[in-house]
């Protein structure tokens, strides 16, 4: 039997919903399913009534569902004491960062950080946003760093979870330029000639964005999808190459534009082919049962007051 297990189960007796569940626990709806019913084969018995809307729990379930949270919290608070005994002696903060932001926006951020806030030491765990979040939701990380948009927003409980916004981010198309300066593949593209598309891998968080920027643009939009991977910085390699045009964080371009390595790919009259996201950082509330270490409940204060 594992935890995340009970987890799941606790959140499905509190929501009433298998959907909304799996939303917060961050899971396609099957793969809940699937948990619940591994816990349901562990117990022996069933736990939630299927026949009913809402959801409700079946007697063992009610019972079952009063102890999970006793041995949760038991667990959670067994972690925050061995956590603070490991703190004690060394207060490294934890950041989940996705993939992107790993290596575009947080060694500058790091940087500027030391310079006003002071010495910090961290641990980077470099993820997908999904397993980023994961961590989070999980208590194996001290801090998440991710992006936002108010179409693909992160899925964390408000009333657990805070938010503080670090600026934001332009995500723009790109391409390497011909001899003239200009882009060697310039979007609209036309039906039959195709403009050359770098990717993102399905389910990247990038890629559903670009994939609504391309969905309201007025203008229809002639791909061709040559390459995919769920990672901006191979897409920006690839661009480099010639290889064809990618959706790029600004950060991760500002070099390059400036040394002309790389010049926008959409006229100036298409602003839609743009989108602004935030960039945010979350954090578990504190409470009395796990205190933050020292070192993130100051660096979350000083972020808060700037």
């Amino acid at each position: 039997m594992e935890t995340k297990w009970l987890e799941d189960f606790v959140s499905l007796a509190e929501t009433h919903s298998f959907s909304r569940s799996a939303q917060l626990r961050h899971v396609t709806q099957p793969a809940f399913s699937r948990r619940i019913q591994s816990l349901e084969a562990w117990a022996g018995t069933d736990l939630v009534d299927r026949s009913s809307y809402p959801t409700r729990l079946t007697k063992a379930g009610a019972t079952l569902y009063t102890q999970s949270l006793e041995m949760l919290q038991a667990l959670q608070s067994t972690r925050a004491m061995l956590r603070g005994y490991h703190a004690a002696g060394n207060d490294v903060l934890e950041f989940a960062v996705p993939h992107t932001l790993a290596l575009t926006f947080f060694p500058a951020w790091l940087s500027e950080l030391r310079g006003q806030f002071g010495p910090i030491k961290s641990r980077l765990i470099a993820l997908n946003v999904h397993d980023a979040v994961l961590r989070l939701v999980e208590g194996s990380c001290d801090l998440l760093l991710s992006y936002h948009h108010a179409s693909q927003p992160v899925q964390l409980d408000a009333d657990r979870f805070e938010m503080l916004t670090l600026g934001q981010e332009v995500l723009a198309p790109y391409a390497r330029p011909d001899a003239t300066g200009a882009a060697m593949f310039q979007l609209p593209g036309k039906a039959g000639q195709p403009v050359p598309y770098l990717g993102y891998a399905p389910g990247a968080y990038l890629g559903l964005v670009v994939d609504l920027i391309l969905k309201q643009c007025a203008t229809p939009i002639h791909l061709d999808r040559v390459y995919e991977t769920d990672m901006a910085e191979g897409l920006k390699a690839m661009a480099l190459e010639g290889h064809g045009v990618a959706f790029l964080p600004y950060s991760a371009v500002r070099k390059e534009l400036r040394a002309k390595k790389l010049v926008s790919a959409a006229p100036k009259e298409m602003d839609a082919l743009k989108m602004t996201l935030d960039r945010r950082i979350y954090r578990e509330r504190p409470h009395a049962h796990q205190e933050p270490k020292g070192a993130a409940q100051a660096l979350w204060k000083f972020l808060a007051n700037t």
